[in-house]
């Protein structure tokens, strides 16, 4: 494996050579190797160009997508962004709802889980039955068995021995310095936000999240008409302009990308 989150496809490709990239999978004394592989987590909301421009360069990848509860997701990302952010006292986050509210909304971060959009984008590039979807709970709860069913997609044998050691030494270096419970109106506002976006992506893969889908109707449903209120002005007043002001900008900056990546690093098939 490469270190973790070397993001070459999504940035570094802008300025280092391939060769920097493909350094990192160069046998170093090891033996019975069987895949090569890393994890930058940003390549999931790359656009179809820079995914066009990974599958010239490697068209035979294996993709593993790990998906997590949208509202869950965000909000262990906003825990983590203030506990080694702004604030002095970590046990805040939470109280500050429009502080959240307005880091939810930044385009990137609200990005992360639109799974529609990032398995729409990659689906339309590789092929569907290259691409693993992991749930992030089945990960958490069922470590052995999920690491057994990506080893198996990648066509790695499945040593039982190692299985029951890898984790032995695992440690979560990105948790949170506190826990703190999601106020209401953010785990409406942010269901609300991610509702439709997620019954879309189950219907793309036949039913695999229905259960978020489920969980957050039912907070929608759960809602006060003054939420609900709140909800829409703050999209027509924030939300949707900036949404609508990178949709136009983006073609652009990604056409930009693409065209200097393509420059500055030597093309061919590998």
């Amino acid at each position: 494996m490469a270190p973790k989150e070397c993001q070459f496809f999504n940035h570094n490709v802008r300025e280092k050579e391939l060769g920097w990239y493909l350094e990192y999978f160069q046998d170093k004394g090891e033996t019975d190797i069987q895949a090569r592989g890393e994890i930058s987590p940003n390549y999931a909301i790359m656009r179809p160009k820079e995914i066009q421009m990974v599958h010239y360069l490697f068209p035979h990848l294996k993709l593993i997508l790990l998906v997590r509860h949208p509202v869950d997701r965000m909000w262990s990302a906003l825990r983590r962004h203030w506990t080694y952010s702004y604030l002095d006292d970590v046990a805040e986050v939470g109280k500050d709802i429009s502080s959240v509210l307005t880091y939810a909304d930044q385009r990137l971060n609200d990005a992360f889980g639109d799974y529609r959009a990032i398995y729409r984008n990659w689906s339309s590039v590789f092929d569907e039955d290259r691409i693993l979807l992991v749930r992030f709970g089945q990960m958490k709860n069922d470590p052995d068995n999920t690491v057994a069913r990506v080893l198996e997609f990648l066509g790695i044998d499945v040593d039982n021995e190692w299985m029951q050691s890898y984790g032995k030494d695992a440690s979560v270096p990105n948790r949170s310095k506190v826990e703190v419970n999601m106020p209401a109106y953010v785990r409406y506002y942010l269901s609300r936000r991610y509702l439709s976006r997620t019954k879309t992506f189950n219907s793309m893969t036949d039913g695999l999240v229905q259960d978020w889908v489920d969980d957050m109707k039912a907070c929608v449903a759960g809602g006060t008409w003054a939420w609900e209120a709140r909800y829409q002005l703050r999209s027509m007043v924030r939300y949707w302009p900036v949404q609508w002001a990178h949709g136009l900008l983006d073609p652009v900056r990604t056409w930009w990308k693409v065209r200097k990546a393509r420059n500055d690093i030597s093309i061919s098939r590998v």
